[in-house]
């Protein structure tokens, strides 16, 4: 039973790792053929300065979760990292969205400035580091803060403590 589970994720795997290169492939391709009979966007530059980032997430996303098998009888070693699971491999598939969606709006408008989108990047990057590191630290300190003070104890909680010591 287990050994399906292996084979289920390196087969989903797999067709993850495919579809990736094929999809960055076919927009790659489009980009760059519009920028060479329409000259729409005017600069390539910023095209291969900001894809460099998703053209090295796609390598490393592939080099994860690539199944390796035995050169000597073909069975599955390692089926791969789960390319579907979620923190840092769920933020790895949306900054290649982006990109894509960038590029894609790049030459369907044939403006550079739609890159700018790509700051929304960092701005989700900070939005997550807040919501799930910084805030709930803020949050721990300033409780830790308040209950160094000892809080009122009424005459019958003091009792129940007193009792429960005794025993």
């Amino acid at each position: 039973m287990a050994n399906a589970a292996v084979k289920k994720q390196a087969q989903a795997n797999l067709a993850a790792i495919k579809n990736l290169h094929t999809v960055s492939a076919i927009i790659n391709a489009l980009y760059i053929i519009s920028y060479l009979l329409f000259r729409r966007p005017a600069s390539i530059k910023s095209y291969l300065i900001l894809s460099l980032p998703a053209w090295i997430i796609e390598y490393q996303l592939d080099k994860l979760g690539r199944p390796r098998y035995s050169p000597q009888n073909g069975s599955l070693i390692s089926a791969g990292e789960d390319l579907s699971q979620a923190g840092l491999t769920e933020l790895l598939w949306d900054i290649v969205y982006v990109t894509w969606g960038c590029d894609v709006l790049a030459f369907l408008i044939g403006r550079s400035w739609v890159w700018l989108l790509y700051l929304v990047i960092p701005v989700y990057g900070s939005y997550m580091a807040y919501t799930s590191f910084i805030g709930p630290m803020l949050k721990n300190r300033a409780a830790a803060a308040s209950s160094d003070q000892p809080e009122p104890v009424g005459k019958k909680k003091e009792k129940k403590q007193k009792v429960k010591h005794v025993r």
